[in-house]
């Protein structure tokens, strides 16, 4: 067991191609002593975008502050701060902020990857 702030974990930048102005944690992972569950911080600075994209595994994210227009099969939604948003398997999803005047930050569950 061990408590952290979430500040200690190195900050990187998002590679996905086309991603803009994005900054991600791992706060839980293999390296941290993870078994099951990897658990990511990320935020989406003014005028950034996540674009759509997909993974195998699904998506439990929590929104921290901000709020960004959420891309996928529910054009038009938007994820504010205590929203919740479940992405299945294999759905193409993104959230763009380009518009935005504060950084969206979210919490970012999924089932543990093979590398982080």
């Amino acid at each position: 067991m061990y408590v952290i702030n979430y500040k200690e974990r190195e900050e990187t930048y998002v590679e996905l191609a086309g991603s803009k102005n994005v900054m991600m944690r791992w706060l839980v992972g293999r390296r941290t002593g993870a078994k099951t569950y990897a658990m990511r911080h990320f935020e989406v600075k003014p005028g950034g975008i996540i674009p759509l994209h997909s993974h195998h595994e699904e998506h439990e994210i929590f929104v921290l502050e901000g709020e960004a227009k959420v891309l996928g099969d529910v054009e038009g939604l938007i994820a504010k701060k205590d929203d919740v948003v479940y992405v299945p398997s294999d759905l193409p999803h993104g959230y763009d902020n380009t518009k935005g005047t504060k950084p969206f930050r979210f919490i970012c569950v999924i089932p543990l990857l093979e590398k982080e």
